[in-house]
């Protein structure tokens, strides 16, 4: 049985279960991880000492927090002091570790957790994939041919195979739920702001992944906090509701299986939202269909400012030669354009922004596909994406853009390749607790899905 929070914080209160018997195995399978899919980055050097001081916190009667000796895994894009961040990119050396820590990372050690690895990502995390310039490919558990996702990829992978009890991730443009999607996870990516995490940014956010929506709750619970160190943060901290709070509404659900641009979706994927939809449509609430009108123009103005981001990372790095090919085709003449070009597409994607919340604005909620095709080979960065690295993102990234919470849940495994789809629940913004709580009822109601894949080696504490 793969433990999540709630398994490894009842198996430590009853005494069954020591936290150094638990990070021993996690350290030793983040190994086993690492060597199959590619996913670890560092294997964190302080996480046996904390087991035993854990140890002696169960011991005694006096954990920490809810969190205490509960392994996690983050991503690389994290600073961790003393351990090593290379931001998924060769353009930086990693020779010096961090000298300080983030906060989604301090929040997860004031609840007592331990974070037992960082995990692989691709360049900057420019990619809705797993390949990078310093890790290599990083593969996916249900099919080591297949893409688990990005740019989150290490930590889906991870997760999916039975790392940790659940992970930290980021997401710009869909890299918290991508993974989650390919990889059969849980998620969300919540209102931007809602866990604190500078430099602050009205586009990327830290995200919770895990193996079910009750352990990506745990997660929220303990890193959506406000800390005066990010200063676009929200006030106060997360806290869950029941789904039968988000029923009283009475609310309005759009379907949303059409952006307006971008890559088709695929039937299989369609129908997945369609059943969600449904059940939701049963349980009460009012369903129909939504298109959000965007065209490709409106994507050329993020992938601009996107280019912009990234461009700017590379020519300030020590090795800039060194990015990913892939990366560097998608950057070429980025670093030469005008600033009023700049200027003209953040305009113009502050106009799409206004377009999303006015074709969103009638519904509490949207439900759609994560991604529009089922996962892709390991080896690209997308569907069709060689030139355009982000294209594949239409149904995550504008949620990024109006700041709006999206949690993700696998609604089933496809029939033909086992392959797991992911459904993205979109809520209003500030309404984190309504989005996970529907995700959490759907995940609740699907039908039943296949186990996880894990290795030979995966802990088993029954």
């Amino acid at each position: 049985m793969l433990f999540g929070v709630s398994q490894f914080r009842a198996a430590y209160r009853a005494g069954k279960l020591s936290p150094v018997e638990a990070i021993e195995s996690q350290l030793a399978y983040a190994d086993v991880v690492a060597n199959e899919v590619n996913a670890i980055s560092q294997v964190s050097p302080t996480a046996l000492d904390e087991a035993h001081e854990s140890e002696s916190r169960w011991t005694a009667g006096c954990p920490k927090g809810p969190l205490d000796g509960i392994p996690v895994v983050v991503k690389d894009s994290y600073h961790i002091a003393g351990m090593k961040r290379w931001h998924g990119s060769a353009i930086h050396d990693g020779d010096a570790p961090s000298a300080k820590t983030s906060e989604p990372i301090e929040r997860l050690r004031e609840a007592g957790a331990i974070v037992v690895a960082k995990t692989t990502m691709p360049d900057m995390g420019m990619l809705g994939a797993g390949i990078s310039s310093q890790f290599g490919i990083v593969r996916n558990p249900w099919n080591k041919d297949i893409n688990p996702g990005g740019s989150s990829a290490g930590a889906g992978a991870s997760l999916a195979c039975g790392l940790g009890a659940f992970g930290l991730g980021t997401d710009i443009a869909g890299s918290v739920r991508l993974p989650a999607a390919h990889c059969g996870l849980a998620a969300i990516k919540p209102t931007q702001g809602r866990i604190a995490y500078s430099p602050a940014s009205n586009m990327r956010s830290s995200g919770v992944m895990g193996r079910s929506m009750s352990d990506v709750v745990e997660g929220l619970m303990c890193v959506g906090k406000e800390a005066p160190t990010d200063p676009q943060c929200l006030p106060g901290a997360f806290r869950p509701i029941a789904f039968e709070e988000v029923l009283q509404r009475l609310p309005k659900v759009g379907l949303l299986l059409d952006v307006g641009y971008g890559t088709p979706t695929d039937p299989v994927v369609a129908e997945a939202a369609r059943a969600a939809a449904a059940r939701l449509e049963a349980a009460g609430f009012a369903v129909e269909p939504v298109s959000l009108g965007l065209g490709e123009a409106d994507f050329a103005n993020a992938d601009l400012v996107f280019k912009a981001h990234a461009a700017a990372e590379v020519r300030a790095s020590r090795h800039p030669e060194a990015v990913l090919d892939l990366v560097a085709q998608w950057l070429e003449g980025a670093d030469a354009r005008p600033m009023a070009d700049y200027e003209d597409a953040m305009c113009g994607l502050l106009a799409t922004v206004a377009k999303v919340e006015a074709a969103a604005g009638a519904y509490d909620f949207l439900v759609s596909p994560v991604i529009p095709t089922l996962p892709f080979a390991a080896d690209t960065p997308g569907p069709g994406d060689e030139e355009m690295l982000l294209h594949h993102t239409h149904y995550t990234a504008w949620f990024n853009q109006s700041g709006q919470p999206a949690a993700v849940y696998r609604e089933k495994n496809d029939a033909e390749t086992g392959l797991p789809i992911g459904v993205q629940i979109v809520g209003r913004r500030f309404d984190d607790a309504g989005a996970l709580a529907v995700a959490a009822y759907l995940e609740s109601t699907r039908a039943e899905v296949a186990p996880f894949p894990t290795f030979e080696e995966v802990p088993s504490y029954d």
